[in-house]
């Protein structure tokens, strides 16, 4: 190396350091081998993904396109977020907005459909051209277990095998709808933003990523803390409790608690804790596993 080298005299090098045999040469095969897999599928690539495949001269890949998702706000009451004085009853479509920020984060594109009124007519008619040119359709506000909820008849007009299942065994979000319609994927949300965009990140994301052509499972170590308080949860249901984290050295996590339709309960939050449901709660004091947002 130059760096334990001198110039003690014109034409005169002296070398400073001794050079044991093969070091500054790196093998042919010392960085890849001949044969082994440089970006394996089933996984987003990466910038030190695409640095190795540049090295080793491959400069096209096969890859899947970004999923494209489908937004479809629903209910007479809903209006758009620029709407400057609301009505009695009215409210701005605030989950579309989120919706289309974590399909974006997750590697998809957003195609957000505009607000439908509460008509099933209507509202098949939207989900029909949205799965001609989407790979995913989600239905914002529009699956609640209130009599006029149109989700599920208008899913199941759209094709088969149509409803999976209308209803799910966790809180925030029991009465999401998820169903497959001619090979799309068609999920319903909950009216409350809250319960909505918490459903999405933990069902509506691991649909996008499998449609993206992503089987690989993201690896991460989550924080654990210690919960502050007692948490209570009913058996039978996951219960995802958002908390905020401590900076100090006691590594707490709060809970945070409110309605379901309370975005103020998310935006203040670090991460959330997912209680099991054969767990009846949580003890103060207890190790929680906090999954962060980014």
């Amino acid at each position: 190396m130059v760096e334990y080298t001198q110039v003690t005299m014109p034409g005169v090098i002296e070398v400073t350091r001794p050079v044991a045999v093969g070091e500054g040469v790196v093998r042919a095969d010392e960085d890849v081998a001949v044969g082994a897999e440089i970006a394996p599928a089933g996984r987003p690539l990466r910038a030190q993904d695409l640095g190795m495949l540049a090295a080793a001269g491959v400069t096209e890949v096969a890859v899947h396109a970004r999923p494209r998702v489908a937004i479809v706000s629903t209910g007479d009451e809903v209006v758009p977020p620029d709407t400057e004085r609301l009505s009695p009853g009215q409210v701005r479509d605030a989950t579309a907005s989120a919706l289309a920020a974590m399909v974006t984060e997750a590697g998809g594109e957003p195609s957000p459909r505009g607000i439908v009124t509460d008509d099933a007519e209507a509202l098949a008619k939207t989900l029909q051209a949205a799965l001609h040119d989407c790979d995913l359709v989600v239905v914002s506000a529009g699956s609640s277990v209130g009599a006029r909820d149109q989700t599920a008849e208008a899913v199941e007009s759209l094709g088969a095998p149509g409803v999976y299942c209308h209803g799910l065994a966790i809180k925030p979000g029991k009465p999401t709808l998820l169903a497959e319609c001619d090979g799309v994927p068609v999920i319903g949300l909950p009216g409350n933003p809250l319960s909505a965009l918490v459903v999405f990140r933990m069902v509506g994301l691991p649909v996008l990523r499998r449609v993206a052509g992503i089987t690989v499972t993201p690896r991460s170590r989550p924080p654990r803390r210690r919960c502050r308080g007692e948490v209570a949860s009913a058996a039978g249901r996951l219960d995802v409790v958002q908390v905020q984290l401590s900076d100090g050295p006691e590594r707490i996590a709060t809970p945070l608690f409110g309605f379901s339709a309370l975005l103020s309960l998310l935006t203040s939050a670090d991460g959330y804790v997912v209680i099991p449901e054969a767990a009846t709660g949580l003890d103060a004091g207890s190790t929680v596993t906090v999954t962060m947002y980014r």
